[in-house]
């Protein structure tokens, strides 16, 4: 997000405000020239673990805001679980076993990293960023296993 300038506002957000209000924009070389603005639509999207909270409330009056926090850990367990257990159905029975543990220690370390401050992103530790899409990454190449291999 942009930084806040000493009256409060952000550039960028208060140059689309005013896109989304007025639909015109001019041309800084010719000002009597106007551009009038028809059927854009603006999407938008924030990390929540980094960058500028402050987004200025006259931009956002013109947006739905929707937020998605991260599933609690046995919602989690639920969800992989369940794409596990059907992937390993057509496993050995010791194998089938396994993929519920699999899930489990996945679920349970993401969630020692994600909630603890030792790994939350700092301007010097931005590479920081663990999300859902790791415990995905991890199911997703335990489901490329082939029952054939493994006995």
């Amino acid at each position: 997000m942009p930084t806040v300038d000493n009256y409060g506002t952000q550039s960028p957000l208060c140059l689309i405000r005013q896109i989304i209000d007025y639909e015109i924009i001019f041309d800084r070389d010719h000002l009597e020239d106007q551009f009038i603005l028809k059927d854009i639509m603006f999407a938008a999207c924030m990390n929540p673990k980094s960058g500028s909270f402050h987004v200025d409330l006259r931009t956002t009056r013109h947006m739905t805001q929707i937020m998605l926090g991260v599933p609690e850990k046995d919602i989690l367990l639920t969800i992989y679980q369940q794409m596990m257990a059907q992937h390993f159905a057509a496993f050995d029975p010791q194998c089938i076993s396994v993929a519920p543990k699999l899930v489990a220690a996945t679920v349970q370390v993401f969630v020692g990293i994600a909630m603890s401050p030792q790994f939350a992103p700092t301007a010097s530790k931005f590479h920081y960023q663990f999300n859902m899409r790791d415990v995905a990454k991890i199911v997703q190449n335990c489901m490329l296993a082939q029952p054939a291999s493994y006995k």
